[in-house]
């Protein structure tokens, strides 16, 4: 809540004045008290000129005339009768102008530290007009996503503004940003690869083709033994603008997808293993849906895909603020820890990933994605979901760890130690009744396709495991019974 000592006295000065209509003086307390326009937007802090787009109630002129005597206030309001009023209360070092073409006629250049918006006088020329013709260090603009694309200005907001806060009138959401450097990418893609010269081309093909153009795709050849390597360096060889390739000594997928990482220099990143590909859309809808909402994490849909014929979609899009709970914001990022460990149909904000040392496990040589797909939601507060089916995940592949059936699933039993540890000394009693049932469902899944002869040994570590680990975590049904059943399955489940 704002402190001004002098509040009430100013307040009463606006509402004597009948400026607006006392609805609007009232609206406008309520916005500064509980930061509408974001936490930079303080006429009530000493600051140097601002410039109003619709004068409202007038209560910011009061505020930033009080906070700085040495302010100016530049005003458009069509209204002349408003004009007059505000000229008339506020004779010195506030200026009006009836148009924004008027005000940019006379104060082409000027510098601006703030400049706010009502979504009444939004016009989209019209802002970007001031935004190139002036200095302004910060902006609050107030509009209908039918006025003007909010992914446009966003961008538009990040090249010529310090910062920014674009709030959707009737998608009730705000958005924040600040100026990024040009040369960054929107998005950093890294694509795992190990022995896929069969299927990298298709993958690569299906990431150059992306409707987002600021777009950096990192592959990195995991000391591959076939063309897989030479094949990456000529994709780089034809786009040598957005394609960069990493040679490596073979270390595993984690390995791979670290050095990928590492060297991403996008706002957020994703994964692709080199065997799957994307659709066109994927990236620019995934940065729309995780920049407008500030989102840690942007997911859409995905398809398994066995031959042209069969695909299985997944959209798995719930819970969210937007229309069917299928799209926005996820009101609670916890319900997704139990999802299958798909990370490759999210994209990261690659500060997110730095700010908690989120990393894949080098030590764990295949499935890390699972510990990896749990950490992040684990610690994720903003969440965005589009239902969009946009990732093609290929099975069926000889060589693929998903198929394994024989001892090399016992590699389960690590990640879930190790995952323990990691999340243990911070987690809520929530997040550990989640990470119970992940366990018990991945062991249950691996159980029912696993070979017979190993069943017995891995069901009674998996039982012992989860024993030590979550005594006391309840997950409301009989988790014992359930993977005796699992293990007595005499038919491994089709993939």
């Amino acid at each position: 809540m704002i402190k001004v000592p002098s509040l009430s006295k100013i307040v009463n000065q606006i509402r004597t004045s009948r400026l607006i209509d006392v609805e609007m003086l009232n609206d406008d307390i309520w916005r500064l008290e509980n930061a509408f326009f974001g936490s930079d937007w303080r006429p009530y802090a000493p600051q140097p000129d601002i410039l109003l787009i619709g004068a409202r109630s007038g209560l910011e002129i009061a505020l930033a005339l009080w906070a700085n005597t040495a302010v100016h206030v530049y005003v458009v309001e069509s209204c002349a009768s408003h004009r007059e009023t505000i000229e008339s209360l506020f004779p010195d070092r506030v200026h009006c102008f009836a148009s924004v073409h008027e005000f940019l006629a006379s104060k082409k250049g000027i510098k601006l530290s703030g400049m706010r918006v009502d979504v009444a006088y939004f016009d989209a020329d019209e802002v970007t007009a001031v935004l190139e013709n002036t200095d302004v260090q910060h902006i609050c603009c107030e509009m209908n996503e039918d006025q003007q694309d909010p992914l446009a200005l966003y961008r538009f907001c990040q090249s010529h503004v310090d910062s920014f806060y674009l709030y959707m009138f009737n998608g009730r959401y705000g958005t924040a940003g600040r100026r990024m450097d040009p040369s960054i990418p929107e998005v950093s893609v890294v694509v795992a690869a190990y022995g896929v010269e069969a299927y990298l081309d298709e993958c690569v093909q299906s990431l150059v083709s992306q409707t987002m153009k600021n777009l950096e795709i990192i592959i990195v050849d995991d000391g591959s033994k076939d063309r897989t390597g030479i094949l990456a360096d000529e994709w780089q060889k034809r786009f040598p603008q957005n394609v960069r390739v990493i040679h490596k000594e073979n270390g595993g997928c984690a390995s791979a997808r670290n050095a990928g990482l590492l060297a991403a220099r996008g706002e957020y990143v994703a994964f692709v293993d080199g065997d799957d590909w994307v659709e066109p859309p994927m990236y620019e809808d995934l940065y729309r849906a995780a920049a407008l909402r500030n989102a840690e994490i942007g997911q859409c849909g995905f398809y398994e895909f066995y031959r042209k014929d069969k695909k299985i979609l997944h959209p798995t899009a719930y819970g969210a603020d937007g229309p069917n709970g299928t799209t926005g914001l996820v009101i609670d990022p916890q319900d997704y820890l139990t999802l299958m460990p798909s990370i490759w149909r999210r994209i990261y904000k690659r500060s997110y990933l730095k700010q908690y040392g989120i990393q894949f496990p080098e030590h764990i040589r295949r499935h890390d994605d699972l510990p990896f797909a749990f950490l992040t939601i684990s610690r994720a507060r903003r969440i965005s979901v589009i239902p969009d089916c946009y990732y093609a995940y290929r099975l069926n592949r000889p060589g693929q760890d998903v198929s394994a059936t024989d001892r090399r699933m016992f590699i389960h039993f690590e990640i879930f130690s190790w995952l323990y540890s990691q999340v243990r000394p911070w987690a809520s009693a929530r997040i550990m009744e989640q990470m119970k049932r992940v366990e018990i469902g991945t062991h249950a899944w691996i159980l029912s396709r696993l070979d017979q002869p190993l069943r017995p040994e891995y069901l009674q570590t998996a039982l012992a495991g989860i024993e030590k680990r979550y005594n006391g975590y309840d997950v409301g049904f009989n988790w014992k019974a359930h993977l005796q059943k699992a293990a007595e399955n005499k038919e491994a489940i089709e993939s």
